[in-house]
């Protein structure tokens, strides 16, 4: 029946999308990324072909999931131009929906693009509100952690320490926020609040579960950023970096 079919349709989607993923763990990034516009394809076929309205809905929300995945992949290929031609297909197909303009401003932050990046941001936002109740508080602190990136990139450093504290008091395992906090109090010259912030998220990681947004925060960048700190600030350095 119907919903055997759609049951199949999901699996094959997910099997689909695993493959493409598998790759890029496994360092081949250009062979994801050729899977995962290969599931796309495969989607916006299935989209045109089926019959009845439902069924064509839930291809295009598979498509547009697999549009997701192949910008994402640009974005960390470093290549912000090639998102923002599937940011804005996105776009176009889910208008309501923050999170591609949200990403777009990112893309734009990329290319240096601040004015770019700004009219992406404040979309976001106006549709964030236009969510009212039904906006999650991800997405609200999603509008904040924009708002010190963009303040970041533009070398305003108190406001974008503001907006990221902002946006750790919405969530407290956002790890972008808590690192590029860190970042903006370096460049603004306070190497503790810096430290501090570095450190509580290494420390949240030893008690949080394997699941956890907040084991996120193991990267080798933080470790580096940390180290770099104990060197101008601790007494000892090296016994600082052996100790952590």
């Amino acid at each position: 029946d119907d919903d055997d079919d759609d049951d199949d349709d999901d699996a094959t989607f997910a099997l689909a999308a695993l493959r493409a993923e598998l790759p890029y763990h496994l360092n081949d990034a250009r062979g994801s990324l050729d899977a995962m516009c290969a599931v796309h394809a495969m989607c916006a076929r299935e989209a045109r072909e089926a019959r009845g309205a439902e069924a064509r809905e839930a291809w295009r929300r598979r498509r547009d999931a697999a549009a997701r995945g192949v910008a994402r992949r640009h974005m960390l290929g470093d290549d912000p131009r090639a998102a923002l031609v599937w940011l804005d297909a996105l776009a176009r197909s889910e208008p309501d929906e923050p999170a591609h303009f949200s990403a777009a401003g990112r893309a734009h932050l990329m290319m240096g693009d601040l004015e770019g990046a700004r009219l992406c941001f404040e979309a976001a936002e106006k549709k964030t509100a236009a969510l009212g109740e039904a906006a999650t508080e991800a997405q609200r602190g999603r509008v904040l952690r924009d708002r010190g990136d963009y303040f970041l990139t533009g070398l305003r450093f108190p406001e974008a320490r503001t907006a990221f504290a902002a946006a750790m008091a919405k969530g407290e395992t956002d790890v972008a926020a808590k690192v590029n906090s860190a970042v903006a109090a370096v460049y603004d010259g306070d190497l503790n609040s810096s430290r501090a912030l570095l450190e509580s998220g290494l420390a949240n990681v030893v008690n949080a579960d394997v699941n956890s947004k907040a084991r996120a925060f193991i990267s080798p960048s933080v470790v580096k950023n940390l180290n770099s700190i104990y060197e101008l600030t601790a007494r000892s350095p090296a016994e600082a970096k052996r100790a952590m």
